[in-house]
């Protein structure tokens, strides 16, 4: 099966899973507990995640498929399909989102495609689905270059569209979900992901992984989720419209590439820590160094 025909199924797919479990959670939150949702927020997060996740997710997949099979065409090996094969590629997989998802909170110009999914203030299912309508143009791309390895365009989206799904999942109520056990030692449950969401000085960027909660721990950045997080940014939006959540970190980062003083200082500002400025840290490093 092509890489493409793999992409066509699997974006569906998992936009029909995710919309399942999301009206599921809604339901048994306000009919069976009786908590009063924030509609504004779920539908800005709807919106973003028709946006992010709809027509441009699966345009994207197709384009993303054809570079992927352009890289499978100069591959330097060709790994079989077995079990130890898909094993292999989920591994490679899940450590390069790690990667770009590390990237992502510590890459100014990246925080701009990330920062959206973290402006909600509550967490949920819909929490997952608020992403950057330019997504497509960030983390797909870390893992461009993975065929050249040998491993299958098809395995890799086949990969992709399975971890997605867990990581939709990690986003439930800590109303539903609490702290699962043992399992907190293996994987990245809501319980952990609820960290990573927090605004709180302990929690900031930490617990990156989507499915193995091995990356953070071999790579220094996991914490155990001690009390409820605070949700949302350091320093919230003042407005939880869709625009104002889509374009308000693009609209930060232009004014801050103008007010530099130097060339270089316009450049930091693209590619330095999403707090870095010319005249001395923001309230985000200030509380990061506090915390650390």
């Amino acid at each position: 099966m092509t890489a493409e025909r793999v992409a066509a199924i699997a974006v569906p797919a998992t936009f029909v899973v995710s919309v399942g479990v999301l009206v599921l959670e809604f339901l048994v939150l306000r009919f069976a507990l009786g908590h009063r949702v924030d509609h504004r927020g779920g539908v800005t997060s709807i919106l973003s995640g028709a946006t992010s996740f709809g027509l441009l997710a699966l345009g994207n997949r197709l384009v993303f498929a054809a570079v992927l099979e352009a890289a499978w065409a100069h591959r330097l090996a060709t790994l079989p399909n077995a079990w130890w094969a898909w094993l292999l590629a989920f591994l490679l997989f899940d450590l390069l989102f790690y990667v770009g998802h590390r990237a992502g909170h510590e890459v100014r110009l990246l925080w701009c495609f990330h920062s959206v999914h973290h402006t909600t203030a509550e967490m949920r299912l819909t929490s997952a689905i608020r992403g950057s309508a330019f997504d497509v143009l960030y983390l797909p791309w870390f893992h461009a270059w993975v065929p050249l390895l040998g491993v299958p365009p098809s395995m890799l989206l086949a990969v992709e569209a399975m971890t997605r799904i867990w990581g939709v999942l990690t986003h439930v109520s800590p109303r539903l979900v609490g702290r699962l056990g043992a399992l907190e030692h293996v994987l990245v449950t809501p319980s952990a992901h609820r960290v990573h969401h927090g605004s709180d000085p302990e929690y900031l960027d930490r617990n990156y992984a989507e499915v193995l909660a091995l990356w953070d721990r071999l790579f220094g950045t996991f914490q155990r989720e001690q009390r409820p997080p605070t949700y949302g940014l350091v320093t919230p939006l003042k407005d939880d419209g869709f625009l104002t959540v889509q374009l308000s970190p693009w609209a930060a980062l232009w004014r801050d590439v103008r007010r530099a003083p130097t060339f270089r200082a316009r450049l930091r500002y693209l590619f330095d820590a999403p707090g870095w400025s010319h005249d001395g840290p923001d309230r985000r490093v200030r509380a990061m160094r506090a915390a650390r």
